[in-house]
């Protein structure tokens, strides 16, 4: 190696030697200042950028996809209180049917993640993974609120095995819209 090969410094650091450029602008960066992204080192000023506008959603957008979240936590709460009603009349014993209620609201994340990923128009915003989670956990006050008016008792709902049935129903309504 000769002494030629470093004689550039960092814009940042001018006492670090250094060759290493920004992938975006070309300035100069040393390791210290360095931000590796997805498609290689950047400066910190082009790191900052972010995401693409068109990956993240706008106000419009937000505000339709909230609404429309609202929307369909009503229809899937409403479901989701009626197939409980309907295990709950069948002749199995208390345990049995909260397994299958709290199994029951833990697959419903799958399909409520993917409405809010549809009617998101399947944009890469992070914000969509907290409407999944926050669409969920209104189905299940709705679905609680439903079974109640249908005449089950409401420990069905808040015991310990349904509160890690809809854990698991956030969990997987959030990691469907992942971006």
């Amino acid at each position: 190696m000769t002494d030629d090969t470093f004689n550039n410094n960092c814009l940042r650091h001018p006492n670090v030697q250094s060759n290493l450029r920004c992938g975006r602008c070309g300035v100069l960066i040393c390791p210290q200042c360095m931000m590796q992204s997805p498609v290689g080192a950047r400066c910190p000023d082009c790191s900052k950028i972010g995401q693409a506008p068109i990956f993240r959603a706008n106000s419009l957008e937000m505000t339709t996809t909230i609404a429309l979240s609202a929307l369909s936590a009503l229809g899937f709460g409403t479901a989701y209180a009626l197939i409980v009603w309907l295990l709950w009349n069948l002749p199995f014993n208390f345990q049995i049917g909260n397994v299958l209620a709290s199994l029951i609201v833990g697959l419903a994340g799958a399909p409520v993640g993917d409405f809010v990923r549809r009617a998101g128009k399947y944009k890469l915003d992070n914000r969509l993974r907290y409407i999944a989670a926050f669409t969920m956990f209104l189905a299940w006050l709705i679905g609680i609120n439903v079974a109640t008016l249908l005449g089950l008792p409401g420990g069905l709902f808040t015991n310990i095995i349904a509160l890690i049935g809809l854990a698991i129903g956030v969990y997987v309504a959030m990691n469907r819209v992942r971006p």
